[in-house]
């Protein structure tokens, strides 16, 4: 290949790269604007099963860096089940706590990877542990805590 040829595919995907950023953008303000406005949405709906609409603990997992295998223990799940079924309703009730927390988390940090950041730094209202930790010990629940306090603007 001659170098205009690869100076001009270099161009193009620089400029690709910047459309992007910009499609980026205007999603993100056009979802704060559907927030605004009081329009009902859903938070991750990526991380629901289509059919069902239920969390899917595969999904959930995938998103937080967590093998499934992992998570099945922390909840007490039986793994080959969970894992036919990821979607069952039987595993919504350890899902529901962790989902929310996610959203909050979308929340504050728009990107996943800068998610899965948050939710391995240690904490100091966590007793210096992560809040992966906290999860996968069963307790979501003081996770949750932190953050909704957080997101209202209420101390810890």
């Amino acid at each position: 290949m001659t170098t205009a040829v690869v100076a001009h595919k270099q161009d193009i995907r620089k400029r690709a790269a910047k459309m992007q950023k910009r499609i980026t953008a205007l999603q993100e303000q056009i979802q704060s604007l559907l927030r605004s406005a009081g329009g009902l949405q859903v938070t991750l709906p990526e991380l629901h099963d289509e059919a069902s609409g239920r969390i899917d603990a595969q999904k959930l997992a995938r998103y937080m860096g967590v093998p499934l295998a992992r998570l099945a223990e922390a909840w007490h799940l039986n793994y080959k089940a969970i894992h036919r079924n990821p979607s069952a309703e039987s595993a919504q009730p350890p899902l529901k706590p962790v989902k929310r927390a996610l959203e909050i988390l979308h929340e504050f940090f728009q990107k996943p990877e800068t998610v899965r950041v948050w939710l391995n730094t240690p904490h100091p209202d966590l007793d210096g542990r992560t809040a992966l930790e906290m999860i996968l010990a069963n307790n979501a629940i003081a996770v949750l805590r932190i953050l909704e306090n957080a997101a209202a603007g209420v101390p810890v």
